[in-house]
């Protein structure tokens, strides 16, 4: 099965459809970090939602979470580290894996097949992404081509992205030089 997912960002709001899988929502455009690794643990979140909906993890890490809007370009400087790449692949990541997830396996041999049969077209619309230095948008696409699974197509505003983990099973049939 080939998976349309659609990311589409600007200031505000994260929004993410993927129709064969009957996914469509919306988010605010921040994300909660826990630590130096920028472990992420809430998307969509504020802070007086965590109070609100986890009080005792607010009470033990409400102090180390930091808020970031990973999708926010606007007055972006290269050397001012507002835009996280590393941050801003996890979130489209781990929407994806939300949308892949709920793609239809019910028999064995559908769920043992499909690593190497569903297909995921990726198309990112993300409001201001060109304002970016090219080597910041570089980077996140690197991490994109790691993070993302059974990418068919990458598209970032309409460019197409090349590389990626396209086709696994090749690779186990590739010499080694």
């Amino acid at each position: 099965m080939i998976l349309d997912f659609k990311l589409t960002t600007n200031r505000d709001t994260i929004r993410v459809d993927a129709p064969q899988v009957e996914l469509v929502t919306e988010m605010r455009n921040i994300v909660g970090c826990l630590g130096p690794n920028h472990q992420i643990v809430a998307i969509g979140d504020t802070a007086e939602d965590i109070k609100r909906n986890a009080p005792a993890y607010w009470e033990r890490n409400g102090k180390q979470i930091e808020f970031v809007h990973p999708f926010n370009f606007e007055g972006v400087k290269a050397s001012a580290g507002q835009f996280e790449p590393l941050i801003a692949a996890r979130v489209v990541q781990w929407c994806s894996d939300k949308a892949f997830q709920r793609m239809k396996r019910e028999s064995l041999k559908r769920m043992l097949l499909s690593p190497w049969v569903d297909r995921v077209d990726y198309d990112l619309q993300l409001d201001g992404y060109d304002k970016l230095p090219p080597e910041t948008r570089r980077e996140f696409e690197r991490y994109l081509k790691k993070l993302l699974v059974a990418v068919r197509r990458l598209q970032i505003n309409g460019k197409t992205i090349p590389g990626g983990k396209a086709y696994p099973l090749l690779d186990l049939f590739r010499r080694r030089r």
